[in-house]
C-alpha cells in the first residue's frame, strides 16, 4: 500500500453526506477496501483505539476527498502529513488509491 502526503479536511463530519448502506465513514472505508480499520494510518502513529474514517485530500490528486483511517487526535490535526493507504474516494467516480 502506498504512502502519500495528505491534508486533513477538518469539519467535514457534519457536511459530508454518508452514502446509504454504511454506518460510518470508517465502515465505508472498510467495506470499500475490504480491510479492517484497526489502527491509525498516519506514519509514526501507533494508535489502535478511537479510529475514525477521516476525510483527506491526497497530494497530487486535486481537490477530491478520500477516506482513510485516522485516530481522533490525528483527525483533528491540521496541515499536511504522511499516511499509509489505501485511500477510498468519497466520489465513486474516482478509483481507490492503493
Amino acid at each position: 500500500m502506498s504512502i502519500q502526503t495528505v491534508k486533513n479536511i477538518n469539519g467535514t463530519g457534519d457536511n459530508a453526506v454518508l452514502p446509504s448502506g454504511y454506518s460510518s465513514w470508517r465502515d465505508f472505508w472498510e467495506q470499500k477496501s475490504g480491510l479492517s480499520a484497526s489502527y491509525c494510518h498516519r506514519v509514526g502513529c501507533s494508535a489502535t483505539t478511537n479510529i475514525v474514517g477521516a476525510h483527506v485530500q491526497v497530494e497530487g490528486y486535486g481537490y477530491s476527498w478520500y477516506i482513510v483511517p485516522l485516530c481522533q487526535s490525528d483527525n483533528k490535526s491540521g496541515g499536511s502529513f504522511r499516511v499509509h493507504g489505501p485511500f477510498v474516494p468519497v466520489n465513486s467516480n474516482n478509483p481507490i488509491i492503493w
